[in-house]
């Protein structure tokens, strides 16, 4: 499972900057009209009183977004060797890119984002422990968003939902040797998915300011001797440009 998701994981990098890259060619090449027989013909010959051809531009629903927010770790339930404890979390931030492409009803979307939460205590059978490192992940996700309805044409409510793969980082995790204890790092990539729901106010024909909540979770975690659920409460406050 661990040697699967790292592949999904590099393969989702070479898909998000694919994406990225076919969203900048468009915009370079938008406009651009290949040459049309007839109209070279009707150009030679006019006909008195005979009108050009007007040719409408097709909406282009391509869109890159930028969001940061606030990230609210829950309290991470542990497995550490045989006994059970508990990792708890310091109010941190997270921020997230994406490049997607909208529908009638709805976006589809390619998402890398970051998030770091400071250690603040991890309990072992009972016992409270100081911590003073982090824990961080990196992940690529592929998002799908439904537009439930307009008001106004200003205000659109949305559902989202995604899944990908996670890389997560921890340091100053304390573990015991002997009678004291010492910190350790570790990483683990592991499955992670996420879901909430969110309002758009569109502020001009390109231009659209988002506010939205996500639950984000993994799946467990292995760090060491350690097994730990890993899981996330976050606001986010972004924009999205339509090319």
């Amino acid at each position: 499972m661990k040697a699967t998701a790292k592949i999904i994981f590099y393969l989702s990098i070479v898909i998000f900057v694919l994406s990225l890259s076919s969203v900048l060619f468009a915009e370079d090449t938008k406009g651009v009209q290949p040459p049309d027989e007839k109209s070279d013909q009707a150009n030679k010959v006019t006909e008195p009183n005979s009108k050009p051809e007007i040719v409408e531009k097709k909406d282009n629903k391509i869109y890159i977004s930028a969001n940061l927010g606030y990230a609210m770790a829950q309290n991470t339930d542990t497995t550490i060797g045989t006994s059970s404890g508990a990792i708890e979390y310091e109010p941190g931030f997270a921020g997230a890119a994406a490049v997607g492409f909208g529908f009638d009803y709805g976006r589809a979307e390619a998402e890398i984002s970051y998030q770091r939460n400071g250690l603040d205590k991890v309990r072992v059978s009972g016992s409270g422990l100081d911590a003073s490192g982090d824990i961080s992940n990196l992940a690529l996700l592929f998002n799908g968003y439904l537009e439930l309805f307009k008001i106004e044409n200003v205000v659109t409510p949305y559902l989202t939902a995604g899944m990908g793969v996670a890389m997560v980082d921890i340091s100053g995790l304390p573990v015991k040797s002997g009678d004291s204890y010492t910190t350790d790092s570790h990483k683990d990539t592991v499955f992670a998915y996420q879901f909430g729901a969110g309002v758009g106010y569109t502020v001009s024909e390109k231009l659209t300011i988002d506010l939205k909540y996500r639950y984000f979770q993994t799946s467990d975690l292995t760090f060491g001797n350690t097994i730990a659920s890993y899981g996330s409460h976050n606001f986010y406050l972004g924009v999205r440009y339509t090319f």
